[in-house]
């Protein structure tokens, strides 16, 4: 399941973990989730991929 669906599903305060192999979700995910108003909570950068903590608003 992607990040938008499990954030539709979970409840507020739920931190979703998503893990991506592109260099793009660098941006991607943090202007996604500012713009839907949910926060990111951190983001781990890994030697074959990267790791983002999104808690659902």
């Amino acid at each position: 399941m992607d990040l938008i669906g499990n954030v539709r599903s979970a409840e507020s305060g739920d931190v979703i973990r998503l893990l991506s192999d592109t260099d793009q979700s660098l941006t991607d995910v943090p202007e996604w989730a500012e713009e839907a108003g949910n926060e990111l909570l951190g983001v781990e950068e890994l030697d074959d991929h990267n790791a983002f903590y999104v808690e659902k608003a």
